[in-house]
């Protein structure tokens, strides 16, 4: 038995005759930021996408702090993540796309004020999401991830599009929450 906060092992995807991923093992401890790192179609998301039971592995299998995210008592609460980008309705304000997150979680609608507040979107987040920048929607998609203050982060490229001001405060950000103790991978 590992004490790692995230195991995958031998996980395996197939979408019919088309091999996603193949016997990926790899385990993230906690307060380490794990980058996942490989070429457009390796696999990355895929990987991501089972951890987090977006998808159902062919084989193998992955465990976030020693159980399946099928089993876990409060997901919001134990594991936030990011999979195949942000995506808001863009008629919709940033707060009130949070409290839909929040509310399905179970969680206090003042949370979401805390967690704009945290990625520095408190002055934009009554504004609709459509008039965000790339980078704002990357920090909100980060604020959703956070909503419930989890102990673990599975984030799919979160730097992905920013401009270098982005990636600094994002790398800043999650090397903040590693120093907490919390894992963070993507």
């Amino acid at each position: 038995m590992t004490d790692a906060a995230v195991v995958v092992d031998g996980l395996t995807k197939r979408f019919g005759a088309d091999l996603a991923v193949d016997d990926v093992s790899f385990e993230v401890p906690a307060g380490r930021v794990v980058g996942f790192l490989g070429p457009n179609g390796a696999g990355k998301s895929t990987t991501l996408r089972a951890i987090v039971g977006l998808t159902a592995p062919t084989a193998g299998g992955a465990t976030i702090l020693g159980r399946d995210v099928r089993d876990l008592d409060d997901p919001i609460r134990t594991v936030g993540s990011i999979v195949d980008g942000v995506g808001f309705h863009p008629g919709r304000r940033a707060i009130d796309e949070l409290r839909i997150c929040g509310a399905a979680g179970g969680l206090p609608s003042a949370r979401c004020d805390e967690v704009l507040e945290l990625v520095g979107l408190a002055q934009v987040g009554r504004k609709r999401v459509g008039t965000y920048s790339f980078g704002m929607k990357q920090r909100l998609g980060l604020a959703a991830a956070m909503l419930g203050d989890p102990q673990v982060l599975l984030l799919d490229e979160p730097a992905n599009g920013l401009d270098p001001e982005g990636i600094q405060w994002v790398r800043g950000f999650l090397r903040h929450l590693a120093d907490e103790g919390r894992p963070v991978g993507g």
